[in-house]
């Protein structure tokens, strides 16, 4: 009879969930086994049985991000107007900076912290940055056979452009007191898809 070892004392989603938060706020390096500890409620040697080390929570953890950014991607493309959608996306940014300053997107975050050496981590940013990038472009495409946005507009060279945007929106508005200062720029980077020139 095979083993199955000892049941799991914890819920995994909770406990992934409550480390994103954690690492997402501090960052890779900065949690220590000890925050995860305290903040988690689960001994290190649990944590180690289920993911390995801190290095498998934390690609959990990001994993579950970027499974969020795939809901968020998918949202672009549906019924109706596009824009006001993609307007509705950037805007959740700065009311992210408002209301959790510093936090910032975790695919940024971890790009900067560990990328290029973290291949692992990178593969799931790339992940991440590719759904939001391939859900900006399916939602202009629509758009533009709608007659929503121009015809001749480029939709993968500008969704590439808006998933650009975003990044730098999560980074300026770290320096903001009042992020939505900021909505200007986004309806400046709106604003030629609909312009005719």
């Amino acid at each position: 009879m095979p083993r199955t070892g000892r049941p799991r004392s914890f819920d995994d989603g909770q406990v992934a969930g409550k480390a994103l938060e954690l690492f997402w706020r501090r960052g890779y390096a900065a949690t220590s086994l000890r925050d995860l500890k305290d903040e988690l409620g689960v001994l290190p040697g649990s944590l180690y049985a289920a993911y390995g080390d801190k290095h498998g929570l934390f690609l959990r953890a990001l994993g579950r991000y970027v499974d969020a950014a795939r809901e968020q991607a998918a949202e672009l493309d549906g019924d109706g107007d596009v824009l006001p959608r993609i307007r509705a996306l950037l805007l959740s940014v700065l009311q992210a900076a408002q209301e959790t300053p510093g936090r910032g997107c975790m695919l940024g975050n971890t790009a900067a912290e560990l990328l290029p050496a973290d291949e692992t981590a990178g593969r799931l940013v790339h992940d991440g940055f590719g759904a939001l990038e391939g859900g900006l472009e399916q939602g202009l495409l629509a758009a533009q056979r709608s007659g929503e946005i121009r015809p001749d507009v480029d939709c993968g060279a500008q969704a590439r452009l808006l998933l650009a945007l975003m990044q730098g929106l999560h980074v300026v508005a770290r320096a903001e007191s009042d992020p939505r200062r900021l909505t200007d720029a986004v309806d400046a980077a709106l604003a030629p898809l609909t312009d005719h020139p």
